[in-house]
């Protein structure tokens, strides 16, 4: 008896018991060799990239990129005053699914303060922990994909999928349709470009270099800038009860107010880090960029980003709505 793969894992008819502790066996070792021949990355620009639906996705997923985005998991905290989430979710929630959920940091957060729930964190990269909560388990999937779940969902969660959505319309049905009644869809996202309200960036190299990003982004059919659809878009869909709040994150410690210095003291490093990675993709294989000519724009940007007169930050976008309970 073989076990047969979904795309949402291993499936076992039913059997004896013998024929189930072979199942699982046999089960067990598909998994171990699929998980380590998707754990061989891409190698790019002397980056790792996913090795599953390869190319699809432009930011690594290599170790330097995982611990920014353990980083970046704190910026998204003390943002939100520490909540992992907006939406008024029930305290006895059961079932919650966290798309494109990176090194798991939020999923396993989320099933640490709710024992009784039952998440699942999806992502086209198997770089989450082995030693995870009891009621969390995660899956090597892509949420563009139709989604083969034999239950409905009380939450469903996405983060920093930015760049990452070829059909936004496809991907807000599919969250609808997989959501029970009086279930909630929440999106945290940022709306590229880095911008400034004050003109301060204006002509710098790191203007360029998000200019090219948002080309590259429309010359594989992404939308930067969807973030800010994303109420729009809850609302078209049908979700009721839909909500919006923006936050701002400084790209260094510019601003006077003590909570935004903070968040831009984390979120220069956060970038610092991040800047090959974000980039790297769009500006060599999509604009035709040498790596040359890569790397002398980001050593222009590194000097724009830490320079506390240019007041420049990322403009980033909760939205959450909830599908009716008559649905």
């Amino acid at each position: 008896m073989s076990a047969q793969f979904s795309p949402t894992g291993f499936i076992e008819p039913e059997s004896s018991d013998s024929d189930s502790a072979l199942a699982e066996t046999t089960s067990t070792v598909y998994t171990e060799s699929l998980r380590s021949s998707l754990l061989l990355s891409v190698r790019e620009n002397g980056r790792g990239y996913h090795k599953y639906s390869a190319g699809k996705y432009y930011i690594p997923e290599d170790e330097q990129e995982q611990e920014r985005l353990d980083m970046q998991h704190e910026i998204c905290l003390i943002s939100m005053s520490r909540k992992l989430y907006l939406s008024p979710l029930a305290l006895n929630v059961q079932n919650v699914l966290d798309i494109g959920t990176g090194t798991g940091i939020w999923a396993i957060d989320f099933a640490d303060q709710h024992p009784s729930a039952r998440v699942i964190g999806m992502d086209l990269s198997p770089i989450q922990p082995s030693w995870i909560p009891p009621n969390l388990k995660f899956e090597i999937d892509d949420y563009e994909q139709t989604w083969t779940y034999s239950q409905k969902f009380d939450f469903i969660h996405g983060r920093m999928l930015s760049g990452s959505i070829a059909d936004e319309h496809q991907l807000f049905k599919q969250a609808y349709d997989n959501l029970a009644p009086g279930g909630w869809f929440e999106l945290m996202d940022f709306s590229f470009p880095v911008r400034s309200d004050d003109g301060t960036m204006r002509g710098t190299a790191f203007e360029t270099l998000n200019e090219r990003m948002m080309e590259g982004l429309r010359r594989v059919g992404r939308d930067g800038a969807l973030a800010d659809k994303y109420k729009t878009l809850l609302n078209e869909t049908g979700f009721e009860n839909v909500q919006e709040a923006k936050f701002k994150w400084p790209q260094n410690a510019w601003p006077k107010d003590k909570h935004l210095k903070t968040i831009g003291q984390w979120n220069m490093v956060n970038t610092l880090d991040g800047l090959h990675g974000f980039s790297a993709r769009l500006c060599i294989q999509v604009l035709g960029m040498t790596a040359e000519e890569h790397e002398e724009l980001l050593a222009e940007c590194r000097k724009e980003i830490v320079n506390p007169k240019i007041h420049c930050y990322w403009s980033i976008v909760v939205a959450y709505g909830q599908k009716p309970l008559e649905a």
